[in-house]
């Protein structure tokens, strides 16, 4: 009797369990839309894209923008120029709705004052006694990325095939970059008429059909919460009873 009665009294507590593992889908999809909807970082002065370690990759081109992808307490994190990484909240606004951010990657080149080597590395760090993390054949096109200023000179961020690196600037074809300002567009308005009068096809739909998202999520919310909470009440006011039987038989 004594594993009975603690089974059920586990019993609403497991219930509620179950309610919250149902229901849990329902509420997440509200929180990760408010990072879906923000809008892109705006860029003013020195801001440096940074990988999942913090540290810097490259400098992202001033008066440019790119789109949220997510954020937390202290980055947004953005891709840009297909390259992913997240950004100091304090060194960029999150300001104006934009469709796209084209990007500014370019093709580039080994500058012709190499065409006597065979290839030229590319470094794992914007130093010269870093690692080389690919070796780039003189007359291939490389992509470029971003811009690294440091101590040394100003480096690139390129990638040639499946491998990302660094290059000294004065070793490519340099490209001139063309950096459009960010300007604001005007968000896309949800559009509101009249309600129409059913057609006959529109007639034949249930209830679910005419409901938005929103909706539809309150009625299942309801729907699920309101028999889990009668079955609890009826559990406790059974094992109530069933206490006042075992006084009264006492």
């Amino acid at each position: 009797m004594k594993a009975v009665s603690a089974a059920l009294s586990l019993t609403p507590i497991v219930i509620l369990a179950v309610i919250a593992a149902t229901l849990a889908p329902f509420f997440a999809g509200s929180f990760s839309a408010y990072a879906a909807d923000t809008p892109h970082i705006a860029v003013s002065g020195d801001v440096w894209l940074l990988n999942g370690e913090g540290s810097r990759l490259f400098m992202l081109p001033d008066t440019y923008y790119a789109r949220i992808n997510n954020l937390d307490e202290s980055f947004y994190y953005v891709t840009f120029n297909g390259v992913s990484g997240k950004v100091d909240k304090n060194t960029v606004s999150a300001i104006g709705y934009h469709t796209t951010a084209p990007g500014t990657m370019r093709d580039i080149t080994i500058s012709s004052d190499y065409a006597e080597f065979t290839a030229i590395n590319l470094k794992a760090k914007p130093d010269l006694g870093a690692e080389n993390s690919a070796e780039v054949p003189v007359g291939q096109s490389i992509t470029f990325l971003g811009e690294y200023p440091a101590e040394s000179g100003i480096w690139y961020y390129v990638k040639y095939e499946q491998f990302y690196g660094y290059i000294r600037a004065d070793r490519t074809s340099m490209p001139v970059m063309e950096i459009p300002v960010f300007v604001p567009e005007e968000p896309p308005e949800t559009e509101t008429s009249a309600p129409e009068t059913p057609s006959g096809d529109e007639t034949d739909k249930t209830v679910l059909d005419v409901l938005d998202d929103k909706e539809l999520k309150i009625v299942i919310i309801v729907g699920l919460a309101v028999p889990a909470v009668a079955v609890v009440i009826l559990l406790f006011r059974s094992r109530g009873g069933k206490k006042e039987r075992e006084r009264y038989e006492d």
